[in-house]
């Protein structure tokens, strides 16, 4: 049923309104008043019913509220709409939906009962109404739901009349976060890939207690004179450091056009990936490509919360905002050892993805993922310098992107440690 803001005739208002001007022309043919007076009762009483339906508007006070207030897309929240009636008259039997944006599935249209006065003694409650339904956001943004649709008709059914009663109220859909997998081959790190190593993620020279080796744990952590002495391999255990840091790099700028599925499928990635750091004990940096959109540093506790409301408003640009590429090279020079380090490449300029290569020195482990054909263009010189780069296609979710990351990483970890115990 369609809601319109002024008050229009039913199908049978129509049926009405078209035998009256059949009436009429009766009329006129065989010169019968009665038929004349028949055919202009018949075909005012729509215009009547419009009118009396514009001065029936319903006085409703509507409060809002989600649950949970905020979702990822996909997801649903529980919308929950209190209703009451501040006119000092009763309000009939009606029907009512909300106002939705794009994108949204929500309620189909309901009966709405009646509500007696405002504060009509001895029924109580009976002015007001709580109305729930479930709505499912398809992706990520800031939405604005509402206001309550209300329609109603006169007691003949001739006509109906659509209102707008409450107000618009933000929903924030932030994108998808997948769950990374953890242990053994599961967790990046720039030591390795066990998930104790957060602790332990600067070298120390003046600690260098041996453990044994675990798939994952960087060559240059091999402490050579304790596995010859133990006849197995083993790597350093370092000091501890409470906060170590790691850094997401994610594509912004709009260089070709096109669909906009791999942007989407990269804030995901790239929400996930921070995420599963943030959840390690990282200090997560998230920089972009294109002019600065995000805050930039996040850490527990609430800083999962506070990227992913951002990255629900995030978009592509054509705004380079100036070096962006430089300042993310500068960020991980500053850092005090190679930290984990993750470019999320979509559509940019291929250019400056290169100038990124050498910036593998202060990134262990160093990970590209390549959304599009344009960004397979920059595996070269990455792969060249030593990043382990995975092509992403539409099919491949966060979570079967980041294993193949760390199966690759741990592909080229062993192939470096076989390398060197040859050498």
């Amino acid at each position: 049923m369609a809601f319109h803001s002024r008050p229009m005739p039913t199908l049978r208002g129509w049926v009405v309104g078209a035998c009256g001007v059949l009436l009429l022309g009766a009329a006129g043919w065989f010169s019968r008043v009665d038929l004349l007076f028949a055919g202009l009762l018949l075909t005012l009483a729509p215009l009547g019913a419009m009118i009396a339906v514009a001065l029936d508007r319903p006085w409703l006070a509507v409060t809002r509220s989600y649950s949970p207030a905020a979702v990822a897309a996909g997801e649903q929240t529980q919308v929950r709409l209190d209703m009451r009636n501040v006119a000092g008259r009763p309000v009939p039997a009606m029907r009512w939906t909300d106002r939705l944006p794009a994108g949204f599935a929500g309620p189909q249209v309901r009966a709405l009962p009646p509500l007696a006065a405002r504060g009509a003694a001895g029924v109580h409650g009976a002015d007001s109404v709580t109305l729930r339904y479930t709505a499912r956001a398809r992706r990520r943004g800031a939405y604005l739901l509402g206001p309550l649709l209300v329609s109603h008709t006169d007691p003949f059914g001739l006509a109906r009349g659509g209102y707008a009663v409450g107000e618009s109220k933000m929903l924030l859909v932030t994108p998808k976060v997948s769950v990374l997998g953890r242990g053994g081959t599961a967790e990046a790190r720039g030591e390795g890939m066990d998930p104790e190593l957060v602790r332990h993620s600067i070298p120390s020279s003046d600690e260098v207690i041996p453990r044994e080796y675990r798939p994952g744990d960087a060559l240059r952590r091999v402490q050579w004179r304790a596995t010859a002495r133990l006849d197995q391999l083993m790597v350093r255990q370092e000091e501890q450091l409470s906060n170590p840091q790691a850094w997401v790099l994610i594509d912004t700028l709009k260089e070709h056009g096109g669909d906009d599925g791999p942007f989407e499928q990269g804030v995901e990635l790239a929400a996930s990936v921070a995420s599963h750091l943030l959840a390690l004990g990282y200090l997560v940096g998230v920089h972009e490509t294109g002019g600065r959109q995000l805050s930039g540093s996040y850490e527990l506790p609430g800083g999962d919360q506070v990227l992913l409301a951002q990255l629900a408003g995030i978009e592509q640009t054509r705004d380079t905002g100036g070096d962006a590429s430089g300042r993310f090279a500068a960020s991980l020079r500053g850092g005090r050892a190679a930290s984990p380090t993750f470019l999320v490449l979509v559509d940019g300029d291929p250019r400056r993805w290169a100038e990124l290569a050498p910036m593998r020195r202060y990134a262990a482990p160093a990970v590209a993922f390549l959304l599009t054909p344009a960004a397979q263009t920059a595996r070269e010189p990455l792969e060249s310098a030593g990043w382990v780069c995975v092509e992403v296609d539409g099919k491949t979710d966060a979570a079967a992107a980041w294993s193949l990351a760390m199966a690759a990483q741990l592909h080229a970890s062993t192939a470096g440690l076989a390398g060197a115990r040859d050498a």
